[in-house]
């Protein structure tokens, strides 16, 4: 199973930062609008908006996967969202409206959400709980239990951990 369109551009969002790598396509205003423009999105976002929606939502990711809340940067999200209300049409896809001052950028991810949340598919969205990572991955199981975002990778560590552990506390 693969994820919807408005799946597919929330797990796109969420991995603009790479935390193995050290990479952030937001990390200037340029890769922000050449991100957005690649999408199709409006260019017109703050930098400082598309960071505290990126963070409340991997937040948000993380709590889907078990992690611990960071409700901070969640209620910082929301707060920005709630600029952002989406209308819905009943021709078609939800439409967002963008009034107060929240950008077009900003209400299409939202819009996004939105449809991700409707179909159910927010459940598939979890960040890696393995902090060096936190890679944001499409749970494709079918009773969505999957927790790395690799096993060959971070369960492996995890793996590792544990076993060292239990090797540690046996001595």
């Amino acid at each position: 199973m693969e994820p919807s369109s408005s799946a597919a551009l929330v797990l796109d969002f969420a991995n603009t930062v790479d935390i193995e790598d050290a990479t952030d396509a937001f990390g200037t205003p340029a890769g922000l609008a050449s991100w957005l423009r690649e999408r199709g999105l409006p260019e017109d976002a703050p930098l400082a908006d598309m960071l505290v929606l990126r963070e409340g939502l991997r937040a948000r990711l993380l709590i889907a996967n078990g992690g611990p809340a960071d409700e901070e940067a969640i209620a910082a999200a929301e707060e920005l969202l709630s600029r952002a209300p989406v209308t819905v049409r009943l021709g078609g896809e939800p439409e967002p409206a963008a009034p107060l001052g929240a950008s077009g950028a900003v209400g299409a991810l939202a819009a996004a959400w939105a449809l991700t949340v409707a179909s159910g598919d927010w459940a598939r969205l979890k960040q890696c709980p393995d902090h060096r990572c936190g890679w944001v991955f499409w749970d494709a199981t079918r009773s969505r239990t999957r927790r790395w975002c690799t096993m060959r990778v971070c369960g492996n560590r995890a793996k590792v951990r544990a076993y060292a552990a239990r090797r540690n506390e046996g001595e």
